[in-house]
């Protein structure tokens, strides 16, 4: 310190050049004793940290917690949304199957109308069978038949014949693609199984014994008839077309190749099994019809079908 100089400004001229402009001290050292540590501010140091800017921070949307009851009544929701479809999808089936189930029935009675007509013819021919049959059997109890009563019937109905069919076409559809289940009246259902069962397993079973005796009763004939002794007819004609008139003998001779009781008697005998089948066939063609006719009637009332 120079004489004259006031030591406080010498005192703030070592404070400046320790901190001012013109100073750049930066060892703590050099500070004055008489400086607050407090007031000493240190320089940023290449390993300070710089200021931190202020970043912006994406939050995730908060999500809404749901009470017990919103998942229940959800879940009902749901539950009734599939049960409404359900019932949509039945109501579908339903209303398809009640189609079908009424369809079925119109054809059933269609058959069944076809089954009436082909009884009542089957009655009328089988009417007539059973006529011949039981006055040829009358005759061959006399020991002596009328030759002509012999010649005219075996000659006027040589191949006598009648057809028998089931209309059985709605109750096949119905068993081989499983419909039957359609069905859902049990009167009815019971009905039409049970007329199926009489066509089946009486009617169509009798019919085909009723070929096999006549066949039967055919070659037992061919050993004790004397066919060529017959009188021609015009029903003769037309079955054996192919004959001529001089095959047959406009005589009335005796129509028997032999007299031998045995062979007459197993003729009588095969003749008497093929009428009496006929008889109990014909009673049955009555039941058929009347069990078709009812069962028509049935279907009509239950399923409210009118005349077509």
């Amino acid at each position: 310190m120079m004489e004259g100089e006031d030591p406080k400004e010498v005192k703030k001229s070592v404070q400046k050049d320790s901190f001012g402009e013109e100073g750049n001290n930066s060892d703590p050292n050099n500070y004055p004793d008489d400086i607050p540590l407090s007031e000493i501010k240190t320089p940023p140091t290449a390993n300070s940290k710089l200021p931190t800017e202020t970043m912006e921070v994406h939050h995730h949307p908060e999500v809404e917690k749901k009470g017990f009851k919103e998942y229940i009544l959800e879940g009902l929701m749901i539950f009734i949304a599939v049960m409404l479809g359900f019932f949509a999808e039945s109501l579908r089936e339903h209303i398809a199957d009640n189609a079908k189930e009424t369809e079925y029935m119109r054809t059933m009675i269609q058959d069944l109308r076809a089954d009436t007509v082909e009884l009542s013819a089957s009655t009328m021919a089988f009417n007539r069978i059973c006529r011949v049959t039981d006055t040829i059997l009358t005759c061959l109890k006399s020991d002596k038949p009328d030759p002509l009563i012999i010649n005219r019937l075996i000659s006027s109905h040589f191949w006598t014949y009648a057809e028998y069919s089931y209309n059985n076409r709605t109750v096949q559809q119905l068993k081989n693609s499983g419909n039957f289940l359609l069905i859902r009246n049990n009167l009815v259902s019971g009905s039409i199984l049970k007329y199926d069962n009489l066509q089946t397993a009486i009617m169509l079973t009798q019919y085909t014994d009723l070929k096999n005796t006549m066949y039967t009763y055919k070659d037992a004939g061919a050993r004790v008839i004397h066919y060529k002794e017959f009188r021609p007819t015009k029903a003769t004609s037309r079955v054996l077309k192919n004959f001529s008139t001089a095959d047959f003998t406009n005589a009335d001779k005796q129509p028997f190749l032999t007299t031998d009781k045995d062979l007459l008697n197993f003729y009588y005998n095969r003749l008497f099994i093929h009428e009496a089948l006929n008889h109990t066939f014909l009673l049955n063609i009555h039941a058929t019809k009347n069990e078709a006719t009812k069962l028509i009637a049935i279907i009509k009332k239950e399923y409210h079908l009118e005349d077509e």
